[in-house]
């Protein structure tokens, strides 16, 4: 299945090195609201280093005493990275003691809690706002008159809002085992497993960068048609577009509000306007019996924005380069909104290696 999806602004020539060392790549969860301080639920902020959220999740469980589906977190995060996140446990009056929780990891695996708060409600699945990245390139190769260009570009303009290669595993894994599921179409009412659930979703997305790669060449992915749907880059709010005028294309340049593209269910004709459905068709013609297979799964009505318009984005170049070694780098930050990809960000602006994958022995797609 194709995985090498259309560019913005062409394939970057300037190379670099992404996750040298698990600090290079911050990730910190913005949730958009200050928990309560009072309640059943027990908020936790935890810093981890090396380790996978999921898991970080039932050793949580394990030290508070409680079922492990009565602990929750709203996003999952990278595993090869440094990143802090909020965990709820559902521990009605109790207040545990997660001191020891180091004690269950070994180097270099790391897991600090940051604070412990009492909130009134439940931590659901995509309930933060944003998430905050800085990130450290090392080992920069190439033109950096043209790196700063792209840089800017990508500021003002956005990049296209792909699933990253996270969404579709380790060599493709989800996408052959999700291929397979979907083919097969529901054979029961059961609940999917969440491994299924993942291999169906990852699938769902192939779809959406499908689509979204064929507007990536048109121009279609930057640009609001009669009819659209479209979304403000800084809050969830869309709306139909019934006419584009010079207040709507302006907003549309500076970044403000982007078209949103159906996700693959029944009736998704209805969540766009007549050109883009048309579009949407054309570029999954080759692909009804994915189409087919996926509607069998009853699945819930959702969009996603095209662009992706990366929020408080700044960086800096430290070059330092010799005759034998290069230490030229670029530390980049920005925020994006929750379920966008920061990898979707990287790859316009530098053509880079994934040292994490080197070392773990994973095969990350970077296309």
């Amino acid at each position: 299945m194709n995985t090498q999806w259309r560019y913005a602004w062409s394939k970057p020539t300037v190379t670099a090195d992404l996750k040298t060392h698990v600090q290079d790549f911050y990730v910190e969860e913005q949730l958009g609201f200050e928990p309560d301080d009072k309640g059943e639920f027990c908020f936790v902020f935890i810093e981890k280093e090396g380790v996978n959220t999921d898991f970080l999740a039932k050793r949580l469980a394990q030290l508070a005493g409680i079922a492990a589906n009565k602990v929750t977190y709203s996003g999952v995060k990278d595993r090869h990275a440094c990143t802090r996140q909020w965990f709820c446990l559902h521990v009605l009056n109790k207040q545990p003691n997660l001191s020891s929780i180091q004690e269950a990891f070994r180097a270099p695996e790391s897991v600090r809690v940051i604070a412990q708060l009492r909130h009134s409600k439940k931590l659901r699945t995509g309930t933060h706002l944003a998430n905050r990245f800085v990130i450290r390139l090392r080992s920069v190769e190439g033109d950096l008159e043209e790196l700063e260009a792209r840089l800017q570009l990508i500021k003002q303009a956005g990049v296209p809002n792909y699933y990253g290669p996270q969404r579709f595993g380790i060599n493709g894994n989800n996408l052959h085992n999700g291929k397979e599921l979907v083919l097969n179409g529901r054979q029961s009412r059961r609940k999917l497993s969440k491994t299924e659930s993942f291999w169906l979703s990852a699938i769902r997305s192939w779809c959406f960068n499908e689509a979204l790669s064929d507007q990536v060449e048109n121009g279609m992915w930057m640009r609001l048609c009669d009819g659209d749907i479209a979304q403000f880059q800084s809050h969830d709010e869309q709306f139909r577009v019934k006419e584009v005028g010079a207040l709507m294309h302006r907003k549309v340049l500076q970044g403000e509000i982007s078209p949103v593209l159906p996700m693959v269910s029944e009736g998704w004709e209805a969540g766009t306007g007549a050109q883009r459905e048309a579009a949407i068709k054309s570029s999954l013609a080759q692909s009804t019996d994915l189409i087919e297979g996926l509607l069998t799964f009853d699945l819930s009505r959702d969009s996603r924005l095209a662009r992706l318009v990366p929020m408080n984005m700044a960086w800096e170049l430290l070059s330092n380069k010799t005759d034998s070694t290069n230490n030229t780098q670029l530390i980049v930050e920005f925020s994006l909104p929750k379920g966008c990809f920061a990898t979707s960000l990287l790859r316009e602006m530098v053509d880079f290696t994934d040292k994490s994958a080197e070392m773990y022995h994973e095969n990350i797609d970077r296309q």
